[in-house]
């Protein structure tokens, strides 16, 4: 095939040297041919020359994410494996407004993009899970090996499964024994680590060099990159404001990466004035990227700021999916986040069930614990000044309830014990709406 036949191309983000297929990229490690670098980005032929065709088509469709084909990675559409995904509502959070005016004198929009309903695993990692499992397929790679925290791991086995692709999956000590099961039923093979989550990265890695297997790659994997920039092709094409605030909860930060590579695609187009302002928030059990941050910003953002960052050791969470203690990512997360006028913060998980009861009453949602710091990022931002008077605010709802039961399990404070009748009392809503919110206030 000539060059002017491709779709698409890789291009090194270091010699720029242009790469035809992923086929190729994934014969070379995942590494460009010419100069090792792990890092790349995908490119179209046509420059994005027919994406307001999708941008203003408005109806709803069962492609879900691969409404976008023509600028994904993917030369064939008999290659698509696709539970649904990106399918998914995004909702106007009026209550939260209500709060922002009430309690801060702010008037300002909240937006919700749900993922909680995405139709695989009720996760955003049902995005890079269809994708991967297609361009795995149409690249003919048999056999994939992921070190996991629990989402993308439960996430890849469904989609892989349905590819007829074998997994290995690498999970810390502490992940949840209900996404182990997920993973295992679709007969995918668990390898439950005696340690933290770069301990799984680091054995996942000797896995995959003794047998010959393709590893995920981390969160630089333009496949991921790709299925997470739809996110931004969403907000145009359902949204009458484009964000000006982006707010999820932060682990190794994927999102953000995708979010800016469609800016960067769509940049002069004339569909928005600039990307949104990062808000991206971490559990305060594991808040590396938070910590650097604070330390920086504390000294003014010294030069080589970005390059400095702690490094926590099996981190004790109630959210194992936030658990990455070793932040890779961070020197380009962070530049990103400066960059957009942002903030990288935590938010006490402790307060995560108050979160999701507020959520699950005022907008009939359940979210998961991640979620929930996400929701908790907004609030703190409200408290510490990061929003202003106007703003449009997306916040990244990146999972459901489904994926944590045991945290489920904490859900409830409207039961009673009873033993006859008379202890069966009416309930007062109005009430326990109260209850919530002094919750939250508290």
């Amino acid at each position: 095939m000539s060059k002017k036949d491709w779709k698409y191309h890789l291009q090194c983000l270091r010699c720029e040297q242009e790469i035809e297929s992923f086929k190729i990229w994934f014969d070379h490690e995942q590494r460009c041919p010419g100069c090792g670098n792990n890092r790349a980005d995908v490119k179209y032929s046509d420059n994005l020359a027919n994406i307001e065709d999708f941008l203003q088509d408005k109806s709803v469709s069962d492609s879900g994410l691969w409404r976008y084909f023509d600028y994904l990675p993917l030369n064939s559409r008999d290659n698509i494996v696709s539970c649904g995904e990106g399918l998914v509502p995004i909702d106007r959070w009026r209550f939260l407004e209500k709060f922002a005016h009430n309690k801060f004198g702010l008037n300002i929009k909240v937006y919700a993009h749900r993922h909680d309903n995405n139709f695989a695993t009720g996760t955003f990692k049902d995005l890079a899970g269809s994708m991967i499992a297609s361009v795995l397929k149409e690249s003919e790679i048999p056999t994939y090996a992921a070190a996991s925290t629990g989402n993308i791991g439960v996430a890849y086995s469904r989609y892989l499964s349905a590819a007829g692709i074998s997994l290995y999956t690498f999970l810390p000590h502490n992940s949840s024994l209900a996404q182990e099961a997920e993973i295992a039923c679709f007969g995918q093979k668990v390898f439950r680590v005696s340690g933290d989550y770069h301990t799984a990265k680091e054995l996942a890695m000797e896995f995959s060099k003794k047998h010959g297997i393709l590893l995920a790659a981390d969160n630089y994997d333009p496949m991921r990159i790709e299925a997470k920039k739809t996110m931004v092709y969403e907000w145009l094409r359902l949204m009458l404001d484009f964000p000006n605030v982006y707010i999820q909860a932060l682990s190794g930060g994927t999102g953000p990466l995708g979010i800016a590579k469609a800016c960067q695609e769509l940049s002069g187009l004339g569909y928005f004035e600039k990307m949104p302002r990062f808000i991206l928030t971490q559990t305060d059990k594991c808040s590396p990227m938070a910590d650097a941050w604070a330390d920086a910003k504390k000294n003014g953002f010294p030069e080589g700021w970005e390059k400095s960052y702690p490094i926590y050791h099996n981190p004790e969470t109630i959210i194992p999916t936030l658990a990455t203690g070793y932040p890779i990512t961070y020197p380009v997360i962070s530049q990103l986040v400066h960059e957009s006028g942002g903030e990288i913060n935590s938010f006490p998980e402790v307060e995560t069930i108050a979160i999701t009861r507020l959520v699950a009453y005022e907008s009939a949602v359940r979210i998961g614990p991640a979620a929930a710091i996400a929701v908790g990022g907004f609030i703190r931002s409200l408290t510490d000044g990061l929003l202003n008077e106007g703003d449009s605010v997306l916040i990244n709802i990146g999972e459901g309830i489904r994926r944590a039961p045991g945290f489920m399990s904490r859900l409830s404070y409207s039961t009673t014990k009873v033993d006859t009748l008379d202890d069966c009392i009416l309930m007062d809503r109005e009430k326990y709406r109260q209850q919530l919110w002094d919750d939250i206030l508290e």
